[in-house]
């Protein structure tokens, strides 16, 4: 049986370059899916196409033009650049409707030199302290596919002080070992963290995010079914626009990606 992520995010390649994927409507949030299976779909079909293991995802990039509604929809993926070290990427998502998502990526060797992690996790709960998200708590349709145990910050649209929302989290199913796809999927599967300052319901949609990857994934010490932290917080926003930067960290204190999120509210 596989996963439901990994089925979500599944390309198959067609010829040099392109791939065919779906979206389904389980994976909806709003109009389309939601941006963590998007985004999942186009690296895993750049890194198919990089081809080469010693070159890990370091940095990734996707720009959200379209609503990726339910159906097949075609990837189209170009090696821009591969030097001795470092390969540049570009990749798109096509459907019916025109461009669903446009993305750019970097995939490097490691090189050894200077290493040092003054990042720290915020004080939190261990995870089996944290009761999981009951199922019947109001949530956008994909979530059903994933664990929630929040917290930090406070619920969306309750007019909170501070923009700050998070928790353990983890794929529901089958245990996963995390790999970049599915690290992607995890850092933006909690509701924008703006949603928190607003009083009622407003509707909100990523525009494009940034993350960058600190550990080549999968890890070495990775281990199926683990869970992970996922913190995230906005410090500004105007003209209807927030900015909103997510870490995801193992349980054991180690940083393995960071993204930096534009959202549009929306209403």
């Amino acid at each position: 049986m596989t996963a439901p992520f990994l089925a979500a995010t599944l390309v198959t390649p067609l010829e040099a370059g392109r791939y065919r994927s779906r979206f389904e409507a389980p994976w909806y949030q709003g109009r389309g899916a939601y941006g963590g299976v998007v985004a999942g779909q186009l690296l895993r079909a750049m890194e198919h196409q990089v081809a080469d293991p010693t070159r890990p995802v370091r940095s990734f990039t996707v720009h959200f033009c379209a609503p990726a509604v339910q159906g097949e929809a075609e990837l189209e993926v170009r090696l821009e650049r591969a030097g001795k070290l470092i390969t540049h990427a570009t990749a798109r998502t096509v459907n019916a409707g025109g461009v669903v998502a446009v993305a750019s990526a970097t995939f490097g060797i490691a090189r050894p030199g200077l290493e040092y992690l003054e990042a720290r996790p915020p004080p939190v709960p261990p995870a089996d302290d944290v009761p999981v998200l009951p199922e019947d708590v109001p949530m956008p349709d994909f979530c059903r596919f994933f664990e929630y145990r929040y917290c930090l910050g406070a619920a969306p649209y309750s007019g909170a002080s501070e923009a700050r929302t998070g928790g353990w989290i983890r794929p529901k199913g089958e245990p996963l070992t995390l790999d970049a796809a599915l690290c992607v999927g995890l850092l933006d599967a909690y509701p924008p963290s703006v949603l928190s300052r607003l009083e009622g319901f407003r509707p909100a949609a990523s525009v494009d995010f940034t993350v960058h990857f600190f550990q080549a994934l999968p890890r070495s010490s990775g281990t199926p079914g683990e869970i992970f932290l996922r913190t995230g917080i906005s410090r500004q926003a105007g003209e209807g626009f927030s900015e909103d930067l997510q870490d995801l960290w193992s349980a054991d204190g180690v940083l393995l990606a960071q993204c930096r999120q534009l959202v549009a509210v929306l209403g």
